[in-house]
């Protein structure tokens, strides 16, 4: 539409013509992010599995996340991980924390931090990431972890389906739980590789 407007004589108007040009870079960018989010959704789930500390991993998930929190104004405040090394497919479990990580910073208001903990608890070890947004919307709950539930006027909803097929694939779980305010996403990890799926998921 953008384009069209420019080939119809804006262009003899600089400022109209990059004001156009901005909102066609916007737009791409929006595709991009949804083409991205089914590539990913699509993409083998077998599992490349090391042992990895789970304290490094944790943090360098929110040092990924950290650029956009800090242009949200959202800060941090990390528990830290107790000294436990587990079986992991890192880069896949990155990827679970991390859409957990950016789903929290997206409701949180201005100053209110994104909580992350991580315990070891009868034999098993979990990741809280906890926000303070509005909580998750009613009309939603029921399928939370359904493809394209979401409320994010720019979601489209695998982010939470894709977190939750990744971590069951180590053998875990990922739940949610009202908090108040906001909102506890619970991450339940073995601490062996016994339930870990080796093969790739359908």
């Amino acid at each position: 539409m953008y384009a069209h407007l420019l080939g119809r004589g804006a262009a003899d108007d600089p400022g109209t013509v990059r004001a156009h040009a901005a909102r066609i870079q916007s737009s791409i960018a929006d595709a991009n992010h949804v083409i991205d989010e089914l590539l990913r959704f699509g993409r083998d789930r077998e599992l490349n599995l090391y042992p990895h500390a789970l304290a490094t991993v944790v943090a360098e998930c929110v040092d990924d996340c950290r650029p956009r929190a800090d242009a949200s104004g959202v800060p941090f405040r990390i528990v830290p991980a107790p000294d436990v090394t587990l079986p992991l497919d890192k880069h896949k479990l990155k990827q679970a924390i991390g859409n957990l990580l950016d789903n929290a910073v997206a409701v949180s208001p201005p100053g209110a931090p994104v909580e992350v903990t991580t315990a070891v608890e009868n034999g098993a070890v979990r990741i809280v990431v906890r926000d303070y947004g509005p909580g998750v919307a009613a009309e939603i709950r029921d399928h939370l972890f359904t493809p394209f539930a979401t409320t994010k006027a720019d979601g489209i909803g695998l982010g939470l389906v894709l977190a939750r097929e990744l971590v069951e694939a180590h053998g875990g779980t990922l739940a949610w739980r009202p908090a108040a305010p906001g909102t506890e996403f619970v991450v339940t990890l073995p601490r062996d590789d016994t339930a870990v799926t080796r093969t790739r998921l359908s």
